[in-house]
């Protein structure tokens, strides 16, 4: 008989450590210590606790479960086969008027001007507006001009493409709230769904596209998932040539984990602080992006 007990207690115990399982007041929580785990195992490419970690959220909540799968999926699909297409959008995109182009901002010149970095990515949005004319045109980006309070990213960015360029201001919608690329995502996305747009191909320079696809994609299944609709879906990209350095897998995670609202817990720390060379390359690599 104690033998039988000791086999359960070893069961019992054994599962409560490999599942995490917490009153279910706190399922919540539950889940959001796990979708922190799974960011860091894709981060470090651990395929086997990814999966092993995701069958745990399948465990506790299907629907999660499924959203998060689908952005394992796609993370994986652009950091490691999404092909990227410079100057104009690719052949095959959607030719109907819910499908739009999402152009990301570029912090401004202190005066309030476009700096050439974005001119650039006015330039290929404009490039893929004409191969592509019954799409609308959503520019993001908010006031980042220290020396000119009135300036918005988004603004200037329409006012280029409609008074230098010569598209149609009917084309364009302006976001000019957002300060960095997830707000770009989240502010944006409410307006796309407002103006019924089903499909989206964002246009940014080819070392931020990554970050930019992730993010978007993201947020399009939270929001989604709040109004109980279908998710507006993240296709293909168009960029603007820099010859940067791609930004890591580290930037992305920490950016995606913002928009999950997921918490570092103080095991994840630990296990961060072996990687911490990787890290500070990617956050390295990150700033000389931004700022060079």
């Amino acid at each position: 008989m104690k033998k039988i007990i000791l086999i359960f207690s070893i069961l019992y115990f054994s599962n409560f450590i490999t599942t995490k399982t917490l009153p279910k007041e706190n399922l919540s929580e539950t889940i959001k210590e796990l979708e922190g785990h799974l960011l860091y195992y894709y981060i470090n490419e651990n395929k086997s606790k990814v999966k092993s970690i995701l069958q745990q959220i399948l465990s506790l909540n299907e629907t999660i479960y499924k959203r998060d799968q689908e952005i394992i999926d796609y993370w994986e699909y652009i950091d490691d086969h999404m092909p990227l297409y410079p100057r104009i959008a690719p052949d095959g995109l959607p030719t109907t008027s819910d499908h739009a182009f999402v152009v990301l901002g570029y912090k401004l010149n202190n005066d309030g001007s476009l700096k050439p970095e974005a001119i650039g990515r006015c330039d290929v949005a404009y490039e893929s507006a004409m191969k592509y004319p019954n799409s609308l045109i959503f520019v993001t980006g908010g006031g980042t001009a220290s020396g000119n309070k009135t300036a918005t990213e988004g603004g200037q960015m329409k006012d280029y493409l409609v008074n230098v360029k010569g598209l149609d201001e009917n084309r364009i919608i302006t976001e000019t709230k957002a300060k960095d690329t997830i707000q770009n995502a989240q502010y944006t996305i409410i307006k796309l769904i407002e103006k019924n747009i089903k499909t989206i191909t964002v246009i940014t320079s080819d070392y931020h596209i990554r970050r930019g696809n992730i993010l978007f994609k993201g947020v399009a299944l939270l929001k989604a998932e709040t109004l109980g609709i279908t998710p507006i879906q993240v296709i293909e990209n168009a960029v603007y040539q820099t010859g940067k350095a791609t930004e890591g897998k580290w930037i992305e995670g920490y950016a995606l984990a913002s928009v999950l609202n997921v918490k570092i817990s103080l095991e994840m720390i630990s296990m961060m602080i072996k990687n911490l060379p990787n890290i500070i390359f990617d956050v390295a690599k990150y700033f000389l992006n931004s700022y060079l």
